[in-house]
């Protein structure tokens, strides 16, 4: 399992790239970023594994860059060079079209590179019905199995869908009441995708295939990410004003609501019913700063 962590502004004093033990938790390695050309750290934020060519693939959001290291030592494959990707963001990358997609927040659009050769291949424009609001990409979600990529708009109330084997937008679906979207998810098996609004304190889920709102779901403040575990079959969403981690099942009944800790940030699932909670808060509390593992009650 692999991790990532930036403190404060630039310049960033802080960061790594940290491999763990996804059972225990353990730190296995722990690699820090090479030094900025303004001072500070390259810091390391969204993470993305080519398992194909044992890489791992993060973006430099502070530089508008990303960088490529070696799953292996950890040591540093390729440095881009600052501005490549405007406040690169997320990056998945797909063993399918062997491509890597970074989102570049306010581009529009997701920067696209060869997985093998590391190559720069271009952006996939992103352009809405909303057109005079630049769209502006942040959490990506890939779904294996029908190549799509699911991206919210922070600036207006849109989800982009990106046909990755072709290349190029397929839709654009509204969002309606959302404020800041900014979290994504996707249920292959319901075809509906999950949306946090940060602005709006919403979850919302859509049906991918029509465009229709299957429900709104008022949440806490500050709803950031969201992942659905499709072995539990359940939602979770990150509240980052409220400090709390909502459980959802596939309909948007509540099913918990968990100490999240100090300003919840980050989720992810390893598909078998785990997922990992990341929140943020001061370097001097106790519950800031942590890694946790979620499961359901047997």
């Amino acid at each position: 399992m692999w991790r990532s962590a930036a403190a404060g502004w630039p310049p960033i004093a802080q960061s790594a790239l940290l491999k763990l033990d996804p059972e225990t938790l353990e730190i296995l390695a722990r690699a820090t970023p090479p030094e900025a050309p303004d001072g500070g750290l390259v810091a390391v934020y969204g993470l993305g594994l080519d398992e194909a060519n044992g890489r791992v693939w993060a973006t430099n959001t502070r530089q508008d860059t990303l960088a490529v290291y070696d799953q292996k030592d950890l040591s540093l494959i390729r440095q881009f060079e600052p501005g490549l990707v405007p406040h690169a963001r997320d990056v998945v990358v797909s063993p399918e079209t062997g491509k890597v997609y970074v989102s570049a927040v306010g581009a529009p659009g997701l920067a696209v590179f060869d997985a093998a050769s590391m190559a720069y291949e271009g952006l996939i424009n992103i352009v809405g019905p909303n057109s005079r609001i630049a769209f502006s990409p942040t959490s990506l979600h890939l779904d294996a199995e029908s190549g799509r990529i699911f991206t919210p708009n922070l600036s207006a109330p849109e989800l982009a869908v990106i046909d990755s084997r072709a290349g190029k937008l397929e839709k654009i679906l509204p969002l309606p009441g959302a404020k800041s979207a900014i979290g994504v998810s996707y249920d292959p098996e319901t075809k509906r995708v999950f949306v946090a609004a940060q602005g709006s304190d919403a979850l919302l889920i859509l049906d991918a295939e029509s465009g229709d709102l299957v429900k709104s779901v008022p949440l806490g403040a500050g709803p950031l990410s969201v992942v659905f575990d499709p072995s539990s079959r359940l939602a979770y969403v990150s509240l980052r004003g409220a400090g709390t981690i909502t459980v959802l099942d596939a309909e948007g009944e509540f099913f918990a609501n968990l100490d999240g800790g100090p300003q919840p940030n980050h989720l992810s699932t390893d598909g078998s019913g785990s997922v990992f909670a990341i929140n943020k808060g001061d370097a001097e509390e106790p519950a800031g700063d942590n890694l946790r593992r979620l499961r359901p009650a047997p």
